[in-house]
């Protein structure tokens, strides 16, 4: 046989060449990261070693090698804090009072990152799902009208609505609960509508067809029939939205404030470390909370690289 030859053009070789120093971008500072964790306060700041390896002989270098500041994140004051009022007013239920007196510490930001992350990825992935499934597969102009729109919302971003979002969900009287999450997510807006539609296109309707014939519902169609013929698609989609949502602290800080994950426990550490608030003297700490931020999401993508890398199309049908 033959061997074919690989034709290489410059485009191809400029967006190598920028995909490469992307890389290397993100592994020189994930590798800054690390070795920044295990320093001392007095080495960063007072040394003015911020891009060397830990020096020994600086001031609580053994403490920091022996990860000291991994241990300020996970038992120390550094990353605890009191919740905060977030009482409201909400129109059908009057006054709702919610102040929790409670001290946050290393186990209940987990717990509120996986309870936010898994609960609302899996949310709106499946809502997205299934509304591209009824535009692509069920021909009527609804269906176009919904398309259109989807792509009005992403060529004209509507920016500005969290003042209104939140009235809504203090007058529901559902405002820092999960379920204010849950309805944040309930929404098919975003790439991954046409990531679903785009496969649903090209998947055959003789499935649905076969299905039909042998009595079975749509709703029995869709769960027992295109879902798991999809379902490689939808976690690929449910394992990006996690990562978006596990890194995600805006929403939290404004819509689940005494519910606060990782993500928002690192981005408060800034005003609430050790130290006497002065921030320069914290960095190490702080990038020991951020390295402690991406060990899930790493090792997530070390177990699903396959999936996360692999391809998308489906086979299997006979003709």
């Amino acid at each position: 046989m033959k061997k074919t030859k690989t034709k290489f053009s410059v485009t191809s070789l400029i967006i190598a060449v920028m995909l490469s120093l992307y890389a290397i971008s993100l592994i020189l500072l994930m590798g800054w990261g690390i070795i920044s964790s295990f320093k001392s306060d007095d080495d960063f700041v007072f040394n003015g070693n911020i891009l060397g390896l830990p020096d020994l002989n600086a001031w609580g270098a053994k403490e920091a090698l022996a990860f000291g500041n991994y241990r300020k994140i996970l038992f120390g004051a550094s990353f605890k804090f009191e919740s905060i009022d977030a009482s409201y007013y909400s129109v059908f239920f009057g006054y709702i009072e919610n102040t929790p007196a409670k001290t946050f510490a290393f186990g209940d930001f987990i717990f509120n990152s996986l309870m936010y992350s898994v609960i609302c990825s899996f949310v709106h992935a499946f809502v997205a799902f299934t509304c591209a499934y009824l535009c692509a597969k069920y021909k009527f102009r609804f269906s176009e009208i919904i398309y259109v729109v989807m792509l009005v919302v992403m060529a004209i971003p509507i920016v500005g609505s969290s003042p209104s979002m939140m009235s809504v969900l203090r007058d529901l009287g559902i405002y820092d609960t999960i379920f204010s999450m849950v309805a944040l997510n309930l929404n098919f807006t975003g790439v991954y509508f046409f990531v679903f539609y785009a496969h649903f296109k090209g998947l055959s309707d003789t499935y649905m067809e076969a299905a039909e014939i042998d009595g079975a519902s749509q709703i029995g169609i869709f769960f027992r029939i295109i879902f798991p013929l999809c379902a490689k698609v939808f976690f690929t989609v449910f394992l990006l939205q996690f990562i978006q949502t596990w890194n995600d602290y805006q929403t939290p800080l404004l819509y689940y404030p005494n519910h606060p994950t990782l993500s928002y426990a690192v981005f408060k550490m800034m005003r609430n470390t050790e130290g006497g608030g002065m921030e320069d003297q914290n960095v190490p700490t702080r990038v020991a909370g951020c390295m402690v931020l991406a060990v899930p999401i790493f090792t997530m993508f070390v177990a699903c690289n396959k999936l996360l890398m692999g391809n998308l199309t489906m086979g299997g049908l006979k003709e």
